[in-house]
């Protein structure tokens, strides 16, 4: 921490610098200079004095590895008056957050980051940290170990934690060793299911997993912090590390000095399944904590020992399936299915439409799997016209749907469909089939030109023939013009042009409009406004229940300070709290509303460094309170 409040202090100094000398820098730090092996550092690089900053670029971290945390704007001016005099604070820039995960123990080179600013390349500070590896001791000895390190996609396998300690001295030996009340904490990677990497999800999730293994008497160990609220205390806002408990089992191994001796093993597993084919790596796992080495008879601790252990991280490869044996009728469906078909009408014409629907359903990627095609299958291809099909998955079915249209008649069945998916747990292909549906096809309808053209007429038959009667038309009746008059008249079709062209221009203007309000981004902006500075402020509600004021704070200044950006079409990445009260003073916004929006920003800016719970304590709910004036009043001021 004494890093970080020294790096605000250099910030603070830079900042308050003459203009001429606020030359663009990178600035990188972590949190801590000594850690353990297996454990992280968070690693913060700073973009200083520029704008519009693009993410810097992280070479040589080969001894790391590098996971992205989120970034946050550094954009605000800030007035302090000391002894009446006023001084103005303007910092512009970015802030990078990543976790750095050491591969390695010893003292190691974190290398300067590089960033690339107004087509000039900056270089940062280089780092050094100190990572300490687990000392030698035979107390408590971590390991992982997979039931499978190969699998295919949709396999299951597991992951198990051992967690191996010493028996206790006699009389105790025979006792589990974590009755006595040492605090003992581990951290493993995969209990988070949010920080599990794409294309790996749980059999169930992390509370299924550990809360059945949850130790009532409070022995045991915490696990990544995972607590729970005390019911009956008044004062302690913070949860209280649960513990787990696995029942353990005795087993026999050598110790550091070839002697076979007792250990309890407490086995913590897990089951996966992968989505698609990859490198999974599972750990490394720490366990921290305090262990008794003597006890006397009496059952008094005699000698105990701190001890920091890891274990070594395994790999599980998720490998694609076989190209050897892979049919022509496999529609890259990994898992275990059932198929299906259905097809309306079964009775048609020659030309006549069709729908064919295949449902494949199952166990498996489903969402991978891809249409099957039927211009593959000989039979289907010589008697059908077949359609591009759609598909759509629901819940454990994916169907595919093709139009088709009978090229023939007298076709009596559909022929059956082959699928072939591939099954993990034969580790082979299969090939399922449609049962043969019965149709009937028969000859399309043709009408002669006797049908289509009207009766001859009788030479012998004058127009005078047809006659109108009351009653109706008389069969001998074969001129229609003797019915009515055809005589063309030219104001009817000039007034059904007319309507026409009328419609056609009401149209296009509809059309030409809905164009330009969707080719609008400021109009865009300015309707997206109000919901996502509402989003935000959603979000600065969940840091604040987590107690992270400074989060909170960022998020709740980014709310208001992109309303104002959206509904006045602003970049946000540039604007400050003072460019905001320009705009709103501009926009002719409220005067009490203005200076309410003004002094939020300000608590919001000074919450990075240190203001008191009291001063913050209500700012969310105000931010809440502002919103929707403050939209309302820019967008009448728009008009």
């Amino acid at each position: 921490m004494k890093s970080v409040a020294a790096l605000a202090i250099v910030l603070l100094g830079a900042t308050g610098l003459p203009a001429a000398d606020r030359e663009p820098a990178v600035i990188a730090d972590v949190d801590r200079r000594q850690i353990y092996q297996g454990e992280s550092v968070r690693y913060t690089v700073i973009l200083n004095h520029v704008q519009n900053p693009s993410p810097p670029e992280l070479r040589g971290f080969d001894d790391f590895s590098v996971t992205p945390l989120g970034e946050r704007s550094l954009n605000s001016v800030q007035s302090f008056t000391i002894n009446g005099r006023t001084t103005t604070v303007e910092r512009r820039g970015r802030e990078y957050s990543y976790r750095l995960t050491p591969l390695r123990a010893g003292l190691l080179r974190i290398p300067a980051p590089v960033a690339m600013v107004d087509g000039k390349q900056l270089s940062g500070n280089e780092l050094t940290i100190n990572v300490v590896p687990p000392q030698e001791q035979d107390v408590a000895v971590l390991e992982i170990t997979s039931d499978r390190r190969s699998v295919y996609p949709m396999q299951p396998f597991s992951v198990t934690l051992s967690i191996l300690l010493k028996e206790l001295p006699n009389p105790f030996s025979d006792e589990d060793p974590t009755r006595v009340e040492f605090t003992r904490s581990l951290q493993i990677p995969w209990v988070n299911d949010e920080r599990l990497p794409g294309g790996l999800e749980p059999s169930g999730d992390w509370q299924r997993w550990l809360m059945p293994l949850k130790s009532l008497q409070g022995f045991g160990f915490s696990i990544n912090n995972i607590g729970e609220r005390e019911i009956f205390s008044l004062f302690r806002d913070r949860p209280r590390s649960s513990s787990f408990h696995p029942k353990p089992r005795k087993v026999y191994r050598p110790d550091q000095s070839g002697q076979e001796v007792g250990y309890w093993q407490y086995d913590f597993t897990r089951q996966f399944i992968p989505k698609r084919s990859g490198r999974y790596t599972f750990g490394p796992v720490t366990l921290k904590g305090t262990f008794a080495t003597d006890i006397d008879e009496q059952g008094r601790i005699r000698s105990k020992e701190d001890i920091y252990a890891v274990a070594r991280p395994i790999v599980v490869t998720v490998k694609d399936v076989p190209e050897q044996g892979r049919p022509d009728s496999y529609i890259g469906a990994v898992g275990k299915f059932r198929l299906s078909a259905e097809l309306h009408p079964k009775k048609a014409k020659v030309g006549d439409p069709m729908t064919l629907t295949l449902t494949l359903s199952g166990e498996g990627t489903l969402d991978e799997a891809y249409p099957p095609d039927l211009a593959r299958v000989a039979e289907i291809a010589q008697q059908f016209k077949v359609y591009e099909a759609t598909e759509e998955t629901q819940g454990d079915a994916r169907q595919f749907t093709y139009g088709l249209r009978p090229l023939k008649e007298g076709i009596e069945q559909f022929p059956a469909v082959p699928v072939s998916y591939f099954d993990v747990s034969t580790d082979r292909y299969v090939t399922l089939r449609t049962d043969p549906i019965p149709i009937e096809v028969t000859k399309a309808d043709r009408f002669s030109s006797r049908q289509i053209v009207a009766a001859r007429r009788n030479s012998s038959a004058a127009g005078d023939n047809v006659q109108v009667r009351q009653e109706g038309i008389f069969a001998n009746i074969t001129d229609l013009g003797a019915v009515r008059d055809e005589s063309v008249r030219p104001v009817y079709w000039l007034a059904g042009l007319a309507g026409a062209i009328g419609l056609y221009l009401v149209v296009a203007a509809v059309v030409w409009q809905v164009r330009r309000r969707s080719g609008d981004v400021a109009l865009r902006r300015r309707q997206a406004a109000h919901s996502r500075a509402r989003t935000r402020l959603r979000q600065a509600m969940v840091e604040l229940k987590s107690d992270r004021l400074r989060q909170a704070a960022d998020h709740v200044q980014a709310a208001l300070v992109g309303l104002v950006a959206d509904m006045t079409d602003l970049p946000e990445a540039g604007l400050t709290p003072r460019d905001v009260e320009k705009q709103l003073r501009a926009f002719r916004v409220e005067q009490d509303l203005a200076d309410r929006v003004n002094r939020l920003l300000e608590t919001c800016d000074a919450a990075r460094y240190g203001t008191s719970d009291a001063a913050m304590s209500n700012f969310d709910h105000e931010a809440q309170q502002l919103i929707k004036p403050l939209t309302r009043q820019l967008k009448v001021s728009r008009r």
